[in-house]
């Protein structure tokens, strides 16, 4: 297995993401790569090194972003000789057996995995412990080479949204989207690009902690969620006044 971890500033965040990685039981054989995509706020080599993390570090000439990093792990995990790969996005962190059970699940139900089972993309009963859904995001996948393969061919012009553009594809081909329905993953980024508005945060449901650094990090986003949670208020206050600037009849006069 392949086990990518994509990493772009959010020091805090990241440090606890790769405490956790360092104490996950793996299969033999497995790799963990990960991936700096141009940080400079802090460093991410010495972040690994810190987190007692055995890994190979990249650092990428200029920042790909989102959409092109997903591609670009597909395409190292296809030229290597891994069998199975798993997408740990540095804003997350995994029970301790995650990869193990995960891979377990996915040799007895074939399809794209996800470990993490936001409560954002709404599923049914499936079996196994494990929901089917239509859409779910990158975050936490498990993926065999075929169907990295496909969702690769499938999204070489994406310019934005590769997840939810492979989910169609494999619901259009009957492909299983399958997630765990009890989170093994869950998500510690409550700032950033995509979790800025407070009552949209993502969150991975039933996950419980079973590590040390796991605690460590609910505790941290515990006290940063509470000790800013006016800022979050403020901001949806802010949007919230837009809006209604928007329809205010009167700003139309």
């Amino acid at each position: 297995m392949l086990v990518a971890i994509p990493v772009f500033e959010r020091e805090r965040t990241v440090r606890h993401a790769l405490s956790t990685v360092a104490e996950m039981l793996l299969p033999h054989g497995t790799d963990i790569l990960v991936l700096d995509d141009a940080s400079m706020s802090f460093d991410v080599l010495g972040a690994t090194v810190s987190a007692g993390l055995v890994c190979e570090y990249v650092r990428m000439p200029r920042r790909l972003g989102a959409d092109d990093m997903i591609r670009h792990i597909w395409e190292r995990f296809l030229a290597g000789q891994h069998h199975e790969l798993l997408f740990f996005d540095s804003d997350m962190i995994a029970n301790t057996n995650a990869a193990i059970d995960g891979l377990n699940l996915l040799h007895r139900n074939g399809g794209l995995l996800s470990l993490y089972n936001s409560t954002n993309h709404p599923g049914n009963r499936f079996g196994d412990g494990l929901l089917r859904k239509t859409v779910v995001g990158n975050a936490g996948t498990l993926w065999t080479r075929g169907l990295a393969e496909l969702a690769l061919q499938s999204t070489l012009d994406v310019a934005h949204g590769v997840d939810h553009a492979y989910c169609r594809v494999f619901s259009e081909r009957d492909i299983s989207i399958l997630v765990t329905e009890r989170s093994l993953l869950q998500h510690i980024g409550i700032y950033g690009t995509n979790n800025s508005q407070f009552g949209q945060l993502e969150h991975g449901a039933g996950f419980s902690p079973d590590g040390l650094a796991q605690w460590r990090a609910i505790n941290f986003v515990y006290d940063d969620l509470m000790t800013r949670q006016k800022e979050f208020l403020a901001e949806r206050a802010g949007r919230m006044q837009q809006v209604m600037r928007f329809f205010d009849p009167r700003c139309y006069r």
